[in-house]
C-alpha cells in the first residue's frame, strides 16, 4: 500500500492550494485530513465528510481547535509528545472533548512547529504505511506553511515597528494610526489595554513560541499585537464594548500565567496589565501603568500578591512619589519615630504590631491570629503604642497618615 509516490506527484499541482493538499493527504490515507497551523487555527481540511466526530466539527466551524479541545490533548499527554518530537502520534479516542481515534504529526522545520496534521482514523487500521505516508505529509505540508511564513515576515517586521510607535506614543496621528491599523489587519475598535508578562527565567526560543502559542489559543481576551523586549511578553488587548474588561483580563492574565507554569514548569512569572481606554492614543499610558503594576509588585511583593491590574494598586499607586515628595520636605513622622526607639531600646516589636493592625483594619482578632498572640496581648502592645507615640486610634487621617508612613519606611529598609 505504498501511497506516497502519488501524494508527492499531487502535491505538485496543489502547492499553491492547501485545500487540494488536504485532499491529497486523506485520499491517500482514506479519511479526514485536518492541517493547522502553529496556534491550532485551520489551514486547510479535507472533503472527506464519512462519520466526522464533534472536535473536527467545532473546528471547522470555528476555523479554529476549540480551547477545551487543545487543553484535553495537553491534559492527555498528546500535545507534549507532537511538541517534543517529530514522529506521527496515534491518539486513542478522548470522549470527554468529543475526539475520535485520530493519528497526528507535528509540521517543523528543524525545531520550530510550523503546524500540525490531523487525520481522523476511526474504523482505519493503523499501519506502518500510514505512518510512512503522515512523515511524507508533513514534509510536504512543511513547504506550504514555510511560503505562508516567508510572505509575513516582512509584515510582521513593519506591524512590530508601529506597535513599538503605539507603545512609546510617538504616533499621535488619529488618522494614520487608523490607516496603519487597517493595513496591518489589527481591530483597534473597543476597549484596549498592554498586558505585560515577566519572566524571571533564561528566555529560550521554545518559551518564546510557547508563549506565543497560548496567546492564540487561550480565548478569554483578543490579542491585536505581540512583541518580545528582553525577559518581558507585551501583548496589547482588545475586548469588546459590552464585555467586561476588567474582567476577562484578570482570567487572561491568570490562566496564560498558570499554564506557561503547568506545561513548561515556570515557578515565577509575573502579568500585569494597565488601565482600559477606548483610544488608540491612550496604549502608551496603559503600558507605562502595567509596567508600574510589575515594579510595585517586586518592591512589595506581600502587599500586592495578588494585584495584576493599575485599578488594584491603590494608595501604592502613589507610595513612591509621596516617598520622594517627602525626601525634598525633609519630613519625618514624629510617632513612628518614638515607637522605633522605643523598639531599639527595649528589643521589642511595637512598630510591627503597629502595621499588623492597620494593615487588618483596625481588626484587633485578626491582628493577633496573624502575629500569633493573644488579643490581650495585642491590646497591651496597642495600649503602649498609644501612649508612646501619642496615637488615637479613632483619628481616620492619622491613622492613613502611619499607615503611609510605614510603608515608606518598610520599603526604604528592604532597599538598604
Amino acid at each position: 500500500m505504498k501511497h506516497s509516490s502519488r501524494l508527492t506527484y499531487a502535491y505538485k499541482d496543489s502547492i499553491d492550494s492547501p485545500e487540494g493538499l488536504a485532499d491529497s493527504i486523506a485520499e491517500c490515507l482514506g479519511c479526514p485530513v485536518t492541517i493547522e497551523d502553529a496556534n491550532h487555527r485551520i489551514v486547510s481540511y479535507s472533503k472527506h465528510e464519512t462519520n466526522v466526530d464533534k472536535a473536527r466539527t467545532a473546528t471547522i466551524m470555528r476555523r479554529k481547535v476549540p480551547e477545551h479541545v487543545i487543553n484535553g490533548l495537553w491534559k492527555h499527554g498528546i500535545m507534549s509528545k507532537l511538541f517534543e518530537g517529530d514522529q506521527p502520534q496515534v491518539v486513542e479516542k478522548i470522549e470527554d472533548i468529543g475526539l475520535g481515534n485520530r493519528l497526528a504529526i507535528s509540521v517543523r522545520k528543524n525545531n520550530e512547529i510550523l503546524g500540525f496534521i490531523w487525520a481522523q482514523t476511526n474504523g482505519l487500521a493503523v499501519n506502518s504505511d500510514h505512518l510512512a505516508e503522515m512523515k511524507e505529509a508533513s514534509q510536504l505540508v512543511s513547504h506550504h506553511l514555510l511560503r505562508q511564513q516567508a510572505k509575513k515576515k516582512k509584515t510582521e517586521e513593519n506591524r512590530k515597528e508601529f506597535f513599538w510607535q503605539l507603545l512609546t506614543g510617538s504616533l499621535q496621528n488619529q488618522s494614520e494610526i487608523k490607516r496603519l491599523g487597517k493595513k496591518f489587519h489589527m481591530n483597534l475598535q473597543g476597549q484596549l489595554c498592554v498586558a505585560v508578562f515577566e519572566f524571571t527565567e533564561e528566555m529560550s526560543q521554545a518559551v518564546e513560541r510557547h508563549a506565543y502559542y497560548l496567546t492564540e489559543t487561550l480565548h478569554q481576551s483578543r490579542i491585536v499585537s505581540r512583541i518580545f523586549d528582553d525577559q518581558q511578553l507585551i501583548l496589547l488587548v482588545r475586548t469588546d464594548n459590552q464585555e467586561d474588561a476588567n474582567e476577562m483580563n484578570q482570567a487572561f492574565i491568570r490562566e496564560f500565567t498558570q499554564k506557561m507554569k503547568e506545561r513548561l514548569h515556570f515557578e515565577d512569572l509575573k502579568g500585569a496589565f494597565g488601565l482600559i481606554y477606548d483610544s488608540p492614543l491612550m496604549i502608551s499610558d496603559s503600558y507605562k501603568q502595567a509596567l508600574k503594576v510589575l515594579e510595585l509588585k517586586e518592591q512589595f511583593p506581600d502587599g500586592l500578591r495578588n494585584a495584576d491590574n493599575y485599578q488594584d494598586l491603590g494608595v501604592y499607586q502613589f507610595i513612591n512619589e509621596l516617598a520622594a515628595l517627602q525626601k525634598r520636605e525633609n519630613y519625618k513622622n514624629d510617632a513612628l519615630l518614638h515607637i522605633k526607639a522605643y523598639d531599639d531600646r527595649n528589643n521589642s516589636m511595637l512598630l510591627e504590631t503597629l502595621k499588623v493592625f492597620l494593615d487588618k483594619n483596625s481588626n484587633v482578632h485578626q491582628a493577633a491570629a496573624h502575629m500569633h498572640i493573644h488579643t490581650n496581648t495585642l491590646n497591651y502592645r496597642l495600649k503602649r503604642i498609644k501612649e508612646i507615640g501619642n496615637i488615637d486610634f479613632k483619628d481616620t487621617n492619622q491613622k492613613t497618615m502611619l499607615y503611609l508612613d510605614l510603608m515608606i519606611y518598610e520599603s526604604e529598609q528592604e532597599g538598604l
